[in-house]
C-alpha cells in the first residue's frame, strides 16, 4: 500500500514493534512449557521412571535465557510447519503489515500492525505474506480521503519516497482517489472511493 499526505513526520521509534498480543502469546508459550517441564520433574510415570523432559540440564538463573530461547524456537518451528499448509503462499497464517518495509519518517503503523497512516511524500508498506500460485484477495478499509494506491508487487520492487506500488514495472495498483490504475503508466479505471469504503484487491496467479 502507498499513501501520500502531509503533516508531522514520525520516526520509526514511534512504532510499537512488540505488540501486546505478541507479548501475551510469548508469555503463554513460556509459562506453558516451563510448567510442563516442572510437572515432569515432580511426577514420575507409573513405572517409577521420569519422562525424558526430566533429564534436561538443571534449570538455573545462569542458563534460564538459553532455556527460554530453546522453548520459543521449538514453538516457532512447529508454527512454521502449520503456517505452510496453504498451497501457493508463504508466510504466517495471520497476515499483518511489515513495518520494516516502510520508509523512515513517512509512515505510522498501528499497534496491531493492521493500519497505516502516511505523513509525507509516498510511503510504501508490504504485508508479511507472499503468494505465488492460485487466486488471492485482501481487503482495505479506506479511513480517510487522499492519494493512495493499493495493489500487488513482487520482491523485486524497490520503493522510495517518490515511487510506490504501481509506479514500478513489477507492481500493479488502483487509485480510487484519482480513479485510475497504475503499472508505470496509468489509465482510467474503476470507481471513486470514499472514507469508510472497503476495497477488495484480487490477483489471479494461474490465469495472469
Amino acid at each position: 500500500m502507498t499513501s501520500r499526505g502531509a503533516g508531522t513526520a514520525f520516526s520509526r521509534k514511534n512504532y510499537r514493534l512488540s505488540t501486546e498480543p505478541e507479548k501475551s502469546k510469548v508469555t503463554g508459550i513460556v509459562n506453558s512449557r516451563l510448567l510442563n517441564d516442572y510437572l515432569h520433574r515432580v511426577f514420575t510415570n507409573a513405572d517409577g521412571n521420569q519422562p525424558a523432559a526430566a533429564y534436561r540440564k538443571h534449570l538455573t538463573f545462569q542458563n534460564l535465557q538459553e532455556h527460554l530461547d530453546r522453548l520459543l524456537a521449538e514453538e516457532n518451528g512447529s508454527e512454521d510447519g502449520r503456517d505452510q499448509v496453504a498451497e501457493g503462499r508463504l508466510g504466517p497464517s495471520a497476515v499483518v503489515l511489515d513495518h520494516t518495509s516502510g520508509f523512515e519518517g513517512l509512515l505510522l503503523v498501528d499497534d496491531d500492525l493492521l493500519g497505516v497512516i502516511g505523513h509525507s511524500n509516498f510511503g510504501s508498506i508490504r504485508a508479511t505474506t507472499c503468494v505465488y500460485k492460485g487466486k488471492w484477495i485482501y481487503e482495505v478499509l479506506i479511513s480517510s480521503q487522499g492519494l493512495m494506491q493499493i495493489g500487488w508487487c513482487t520482491l523485486n520492487c524497490r520503493f522510495n519516497q517518490e515511487e510506490g506500488v504501481g509506479d514500478t514495472p513489477d507492481s500493479y495498483a488502483y487509485d480510487g482517489n484519482r480513479v485510475r490504475k497504475w503499472n508505470v503508466t496509468t489509465t482510467n479505471y474503476g470507481k471513486s472511493w470514499a472514507a469508510g469504503d472497503i476495497v477488495s484487491c484480487l490477483i489471479d496467479l494461474d490465469e495472469g
